[in-house]
């Protein structure tokens, strides 16, 4: 269980970060990484705990002619939600259980699992997980009928950076009592979070050969369930 003194010290959704194999085409919803900022703070007023076994990152990776595709498990994250009204958040990513969902295990599935973690890619060795910190929610915070963009501060192979990612849906079951947030697909440049392996951006040369820096992603995010009184607005 993960300790949570405050929003900055822990991470939020995503995710989908990938890796590898990418194209030449370019992803929906290009989101632009700039230097990160303050994180809202996680109080004790109504956390909610995501649900691992319901919550994970899509990712999908191009290269000329190609693609491939997987998922990542969230390993824990809570949120700050009341009234359906969301006032921080964090999840965290565990880098090291990427899947490959393309492949079969012993058709290259195992291969390219075993290539994005290594330092090629994301080292998950030395960096075994990533975070999301939810920035930029004002103090009244954000109703869900409102939130359209969530931005945060998104921490991969120890390079912290600011993305607004785009929300599809924010959801509350009455009957389960619990909260699902699903993005859009949307668009990060490996390249801002130092990703090297096979990037023009680094790298001249390489003709045919080179992997797209661009890493759709997309996320579903479900909370564990809360007392109903808990999740409708008192009189």
């Amino acid at each position: 269980m993960m300790n949570y003194p405050t929003f900055a010290t822990i991470g939020l959704l995503s995710l989908s970060l990938t890796l590898a194999s990418c194209s030449g085409r370019k992803g929906q919803n290009a989101v632009s990484a700039t230097d990160s900022v303050a994180t809202n703070t996680i109080t004790t007023d109504q956390v909610l705990s995501i649900d691992t076994t319901l919550s994970y990152i899509s990712w999908r990776g191009f290269k000329p002619g190609g693609e491939h595709f997987g998922k990542l498990p969230i390993s824990s994250g809570v949120v700050n939600l009341k009234e359906r009204t969301l006032y921080a958040g964090a999840v965290i990513i565990r880098m090291n259980g990427i899947s490959v969902e393309d492949l079969k295990a012993d058709e290259g599935g195992d291969k390219l699992k075993a290539h994005l973690e290594s330092e090629d890619f994301f080292d998950v060795e030395k960096y075994p997980e990533a975070r999301f910190e939810l920035t930029g929610i004002p103090a009244e915070g954000l109703k869900l009928s409102d939130a359209q963009v969530l931005h945060g501060n998104l921490t991969l192979k120890g390079v912290t950076k600011n993305i607004a990612i785009p929300i599809a849906s924010c959801v509350l079951d009455i009957n389960e009592g619990t909260y699902t947030f699903t993005s859009s697909v949307f668009t990060i440049n490996r390249a801002d979070w130092g990703v090297k392996y096979g990037s023009k951006s680094f790298f001249t040369g390489l003709g045919d050969k080179f992997i797209n820096d661009d890493i759709e992603l997309s996320f579903v995010l479900v909370t564990r369930s809360v007392q109903q009184e808990d999740i409708l607005p008192r009189s």
